[in-house]
């Protein structure tokens, strides 16, 4: 169990590590997608401004002048120094065309910039490059406070994703701006493919974890098991297996030669000791051929009173307490292999002797259903079984209540018995069926289907 400990906290200690590991990797796509974006917005706007420049200049002279092929000169005088900054000559010249011409267009012709139609066409080219956002646009003074923005779209100050002001004029006193007031579903949306792959890969590691951790929880369990049952096998062996060793050294002295009786009684306890034996090898042999699907079984219609009758007689015979059998058999036949059926109705018997007290009333009931099965019950007033055990009792080397039979000088088994029952009758495609009430009583009723043309005659 300690060992099962430590592989649970070094699982938990990996899946951790993967969880950081993935947050780690999702923040820094993040950023790039999100640094992606910003570079992309900045070209955008750019090109979105100039568009809507142009788009207000065409507007005046058409209006002005009647139509849009009139001239304008523009000489404007900048510091050359600026080229330095901000990404090379080609755009410190773009820079500065556009501050002149915006600067000109506010100045001598006073039209100002229309960010309802920047707002269109900056979503516009967005759109073409692959980008779909809802945009705003403002302008801000050089501290960034807005002077004046879209109608009807609030810019809140977290949320959304800001492009580089723009100058609107040389004196540096206004700017325009855009903004993206939707970044994080943008960015997650080009980011779709990474989190799917996230996810899958998270859940793939946890599952394959989690797996593994099943079946090593699993060998462990099964490992105990073996161990037990081993153990219980061993020491229910040593018994019949100490009394035909002392019953050969008794025999072999030959003072037993002059008292048959005891002389025939020794033998007898040798040849039941050694079917005993031969019994619990048989039931490990057939639960093996079981689990592989290599039994076969030979089914014929069995009598039902006979194979009881013997099977009482024989505990009768063997047992030191004493039995009493009551019959209530309505269906005389069952259509089962008569050999393997024997063996699981005298491991139901045998249980009701040993787990019961200084006597103990077996009943035998059967009866036909309407679709031809036939059901075969083996109840008893022994010490029951507890609730809480009857949903595991049919388990393989489970033993219910082995403590508390112990106590009341009840044997140990190694947990074939029932296990041995229930798969014997899955074989025929039948079903075990249990009532019990502990200290009261318990009933076993085999439920056996018949697979004949004839059985509902």
């Amino acid at each position: 169990m300690k060992e099962i400990r430590h592989l649970r906290w070094i699982a938990l200690i990996a899946l951790l590590a993967i969880a950081e590991l993935q947050y780690v990797w999702l923040a820094n796509s993040y950023r790039l997608a999100e640094e992606s974006l910003r570079m992309k917005a900045d070209e955008v706007f750019r090109d979105a401004s100039l568009e809507e420049m142009f788009h207000r200049m065409e507007s005046y002279k058409k209006e002005r002048f009647g139509k849009a092929d009139t001239t304008f000169s523009l000489k404007f005088e900048v510091d050359t120094t600026y080229a330095e900054v901000g990404g090379g000559a080609n755009r410190w010249l773009m820079a500065n065309i556009h501050t002149a011409m915006q600067d000109y267009i506010y100045t001598e012709i006073h039209l100002d910039v229309s960010l309802h139609a920047l707002d269109s066409i900056y979503a516009h080219l967005l759109d073409s490059v692959g980008i779909r956002a809802e945009v705003a646009s403002c302008i801000v003074d050089s501290t960034g406070r807005v002077l004046r923005a879209s109608e009807g779209k609030g810019l809140r100050p977290g949320g959304i994703l800001k492009t580089d002001p723009l100058m609107l004029d040389f004196e540096e006193a206004r700017f325009v701006q855009g903004v993206i007031t939707n970044p994080y579903w943008v960015i997650a949306r080009q980011m779709i493919l990474v989190l799917v792959a996230t996810v899958l890969i998270i859940v793939v590691l946890v599952g394959c974890i989690a797996w593994q951790m099943r079946i090593i929880l699993r060998q462990d369990k099964t490992a105990k098991i073996r161990e037990d049952f081993s153990y219980a096998m061993i020491h229910d062996m040593k018994t019949p297996l100490s009394s035909i060793v002392m019953g050969t050294r008794i025999l072999e002295t030959g003072r037993l030669d002059d008292q048959p009786e005891k002389r025939a009684k020794y033998f007898r306890i040798l040849r039941e000791e050694g079917e005993h034996l031969i019994s619990l090898t048989n039931k490990v042999l057939t639960l093996a051929k079981l689990e592989n699907n290599q039994l076969k079984l030979t089914r014929t219609e069995c009598a039902l009173h006979p194979m009881l009758e013997d099977l009482a007689e024989k505990y009768r015979a063997k047992s030191e307490k004493p039995i009493s059998f009551v019959w209530h058999l309505d269906a005389e036949t069952v259509y089962a292999d008569e050999e393997f059926l024997r063996e699981a109705l005298s491991n139901l018997i045998d249980n009701a002797v040993k787990y019961s007290g200084e006597e103990v009333t077996i009943a035998f009931a059967s009866q036909k259903h309407p679709d031809g099965s036939v059901s075969v019950s083996v109840r008893d007033d022994g010490w029951g079984i507890p609730l809480k055990d009857q949903a595991k009792i049919f388990e393989k080397y489970e033993r219910a209540s082995a403590a508390s039979r112990s106590r009341k000088g009840g044997p140990s088994g190694f947990g074939l018995g029932l296990n041995y029952v229930l798969r014997i009758v899955e074989a025929h495609g039948g079903t075990v069926k249990l009532e019990s009430i502990e200290g009261e009583y318990s009933e076993f009723t085999l439920v056996l289907p018949c697979l004949t043309t004839d059985c509902t005659d």
